[in-house]
Parts: C-alpha cells; structure tokens; sequence
C-alpha cells in the first residue's frame, strides 16, 4: 500500500512542476504578445517618448536651492571642565606618571 502512495505523490510532484514550466511559457508568450501590441499602439515603457510642455506654459515655477548653512569647525579638542576621577589607584599610578613625564 505504501508502493502505491509514494508513486502518486511522485507523480503529483512531477505534475505540478510540468503545470508550473508549461504556465511560465504561456504567460511569457501573452506578455510578448501585449508588449510588441503595446508597441505599435505607441504605448511604451520609457519615458523619453513621452512629449511634455515647456514649464513656462504648464505654470510650473522652479525654485533656487537654498545656499548651505556653514558652521565653523574647531580643529582642537577641548575635554570637559569637570572630569570624574577614577577609582583605580593603578590607573591614578599611571596617569601621574604621564603628567610627570609630559612636564620633564
């Protein structure tokens, strides 16, 4: 009985993959079709043949771009006034021994 089932469902399987390649084809066929008509009736996908008035005439204004807002940039890096100390007494090591090696 088992034989049976596994040979429809393999059959089921290869039908509905011939319906799916056999469905791709015809709709590619109808969308030829409807494309080369659209064509002849002068309906197309691009835009370039579409013909448009002059602004002028539509009453279309155009607007200047808004010069940018310029700030000025600081080169330097300036910390903060109040700085939090740390609690590492290691880090407090190191960080005098920078300061003293900076002055000398």
């Amino acid at each position: 009985m088992s034989r049976i089932i596994q040979v429809l469902q393999n059959s089921l399987i290869r039908i509905a993959a011939f319906l799916s390649v056999a469905l791709k084809s015809i709709g590619n066929l109808f969308k030829g079709i409807s494309g080369f008509l659209g064509n002849v009736f002068g309906f197309s996908e691009s835009d370039s043949q579409y013909y448009l008035e002059k602004d002028d005439s539509q009453g279309v204004k155009r607007s200047e771009p808004k010069p940018m807002l310029t700030t000025d940039q600081k080169t330097s890096f300036e910390p903060p006034a109040n700085r939090r100390r740390t609690n590492n007494k290691q880090m407090d090591y190191y960080l005098k021994m920078a300061q003293e090696i900076k002055k000398g």
